[in-house]
């Protein structure tokens, strides 16, 4: 049925172990973030929607513990299959709720989950091209988000400086190297109308994926002024 949430025996365990890796290398990380607004504007005081291309979630949580320290409790949008199981299960570690859904699967029943943790007072984090692409272009889901809870959407891009990436994966998923750089930048605030029509639904996807461009590996890599 395309409403299960699919999850193995072994999801909880295995997700407890890669948690324990991820935030031992995590721990080494030095980070860097850098608003967009400015200095006085700091996420985890308001309620936004965060959107973050899918390969570079290894650190998203760690960040969120590191920048937000449970001003607002997150929430971030996963896939219904296995792998979302255990991507569900090391961010409960972190302390982030997890929305089970995608485009794919529960679909409908994940965007009315993510309206009701907003409603509860959650700040949201999607990924907009995932779970399987393609790669960098953005779904409507953080869009139609916005419109209807009239919180901004901010683009948020994770660098490193010295990493690894997964070249069988779709996205090219990227592992930072322990002892690199994180540079997370948060971008300017995009505000969505709401009962917005389907084509304007995709101008602001647009103009999400070039708000979020920097982040790809296809434009350069960010410069920032030190």
């Amino acid at each position: 049925m395309n409403n299960e949430k699919r999850k193995k025996w072994w999801t909880a365990p295995l997700g407890h172990f890669l948690w324990c890796v991820m935030a031992l290398l995590c721990a080494t990380l030095r980070k860097r973030i850098v608003s967009l607004e400015g200095p006085d504007d700091k996420i985890g005081d308001y309620q936004c929607v965060i959107a973050l291309w899918h390969n570079r979630v290894f650190a998203a949580c760690h960040v969120y513990r590191y920048v937000v320290k449970g001003r607002l409790p997150m929430c971030m949008l996963t896939s219904a299959s296995k792998d979302g199981a255990l991507l569900a299960t090391i961010a409960g570690n972190y302390g982030v709720r997890a929305v089970r859904g995608s485009s794919h699967r529960r679909g409908a029943a994940g965007f009315r989950d993510m309206v009701r943790e907003v409603q509860d007072g959650c700040m949201m984090c999607i990924t907009p091209d995932g779970p399987k692409g393609p790669i960098y272009k953005c779904h409507p889901g953080a869009v139609r988000l916005a419109s209807l809870s009239g919180f901004p959407i901010i683009p948020a891009c994770i660098e490193y400086s010295s990493c690894w990436r997964i070249s069988k994966a779709w996205d090219g998923f990227i592992i930072p190297k322990p002892f690199s750089r994180v540079t997370v930048t948060w971008g300017k605030k995009i505000f969505v109308p709401a009962d917005i029509t389907e084509e304007q639904q995709r101008e602001y996807c647009q103009m999400l994926e070039q708000a979020m461009a920097h982040g790809a590996p296809d434009f350069g890599p960010l410069e920032i002024e030190k």
